[in-house]
C-alpha cells in the first residue's frame, strides 16, 4: 500500500503539515526537513495521485535530437492516459508549483540527477543521462560502446586505418554529457586496441568558419574517414567538404551519428550510427510506470543500428 502523509508523519517524527509543505516544495521548511521527509517518502513509495508528468527539456530546444525524442515522449505518454507539461531547465521551479506524479528528463547534460532527491519525491526517469539509484534515479540509455563498435568495426573492415572524429565543442572532454563522454572513451579505447591514432579530433564552435578549419585540420593529418560524434552536424559537415573540394567518400569517408531523416536524402546518402528512438522511448516509458507502480526497476541500454549507405566506401578504393 501507498503511503499516507500521516504515515510519512509519524516514520518521521514531524507534523502532517511540515510534511506537506516538504513535499510541496515550501521554502519555510529547512533543508535538513525536506531532505528527512522526501527520503521516507521515497522509502515508502508515496505517490502524488494525478497523470501530469513533466518532461524536462535544456532551454527549451526542440530541433534536432530533443525535438525528435520529445515527439515520442509525448505520444507514448498521451496514448497511456497522461498529461504533459513541457519545462525548460531554467524554469525547474514549475516543478513545485504544480502537482506532478513523476519526470522525465532529456537534459543530454548530467546533473539534475544529483540533487532531485533533496528537492522531490516524484520518481525521475532520465534518457541518455547519468543515474542515481541512490534516489531511486534510473537510467534509459543508448549502448554507446555498442555503437561505437559498429561505427569502428565498419570501417577498419573498409581498410581504414586513420579514422578522425569532428563533434562539438563538448563532444571530447566534456564530464557532463553523458552520450559524448561514453562515446570518446570507447573510441579512444578500441581505435587503441587496434593500433590506431586516438588523437585525430577536432570540434566546432558550430560556426561555418569554425567548421571548415575543423575538418581542414583533420583532413591536414591524413585522415581517410570522418566520423561525426553528434547528431545534427551531418548537413554543415558535408557542406563544408564541399566548400573544400573533397569528394565523398572517393577522397575521404563519412559516417555520422545521425537518423534516416535526414541520411538518407543527402547526397551522397550517409552511412549511419543510429538511435533506436522508439525502443529507447518504450523502455523510458515502461521504467516511469514501473516506478509509479512500486516494482523494481533497473537501468536500460538500447543498442544502436548501423546504416551504410553511398557515403562510406574502402578506402583508397
Amino acid at each position: 500500500m501507498r503511503s499516507t502523509l500521516k504515515q510519512i508523519a509519524e516514520a518521521t517524527g514531524y507534523s502532517i503539515a511540515t510534511v506537506s509543505r516538504a513535499l510541496n516544495g515550501s521554502s519555510k521548511i529547512t533543508a535538513e526537513t525536506k531532505r528527512a521527509v522526501l527520503a521516507q517518502a521515497r522509502r515508502c513509495g508515496y505517490r502524488i495521485e494525478c497523470r501530469s508528468v513533466a518532461l524536462i527539456v535544456p532551454h527549451f530546444q526542440f530541433d534536432g535530437y530533443f525535438g525528435g525524442v520529445l515527439r515520442l515522449l509525448a505520444a507514448e505518454l498521451s496514448r497511456q492516459g497522461f498529461t504533459i507539461e513541457v519545462i525548460s531547465s531554467e524554469n525547474l521551479g514549475v516543478l513545485e508549483e504544480h502537482p506532478f506524479c513523476g519526470a522525465i528528463s532529456i537534459m543530454a547534460q548530467n546533473g539534475l540527477e544529483r540533487y532531485w532527491g533533496d528537492r522531490h519525491a516524484i520518481p525521475l526517469v532520465c534518457i541518455n543521462t547519468r543515474p542515481r539509484h541512490l534516489d531511486g534515479i534510473y537510467t534509459a540509455a543508448s549502448n554507446d560502446e555498442q555503437g561505437v563498435r559498429l561505427a569502428v568495426e565498419h570501417l577498419t573492415r573498409l581498410g581504414h586505418r586513420r579514422i578522425g572524429r569532428f563533434g562539438a565543442v563538448t563532444s571530447f572532454h566534456d564530464p557532463t554529457n553523458w552520450n559524448s563522454t561514453n562515446r570518446e572513451q570507447a573510441f579512444r579505447r578500441m581505435l587503441a586496441e587496434r593500433g590506431l591514432e586516438p588523437e585525430l579530433y577536432a570540434s566546432s564552435s558550430g560556426e561555418a568558419a569554425s567548421t571548415l578549419e575543423a575538418l581542414k585540420s583533420l583532413l591536414a593529418r591524413g585522415v581517410t574517414a570522418i566520423v561525426t560524434v553528434n547528431e545534427g552536424f551531418e548537413l554543415e559537415t558535408l557542406h563544408a567538404l564541399e566548400l573544400l573540394s573533397v569528394r565523398v567518400p572517393e577522397e575521404v569517408s563519412v559516417l555520422s551519428w545521425t537518423q534516416p531523416n535526414p541520411a538518407g536524402y543527402l547526397k551522397p546518402t550517409l552511412s549511419g550510427i543510429e538511435q533506436n528512438f522508439p525502443e529507447l522511448i518504450r523502455a523510458g516509458c515502461e521504467m516511469f510506470r514501473s516506478l509509479l507502480a512500486g516494482d523494481p526497476v533497473g537501468d536500460t541500454l538500447v543498442d544502436y543500428r548501423l546504416t551504410p549507405r553511398a557515403s562510406t566506401a574502402r578506402c583508397g578504393g
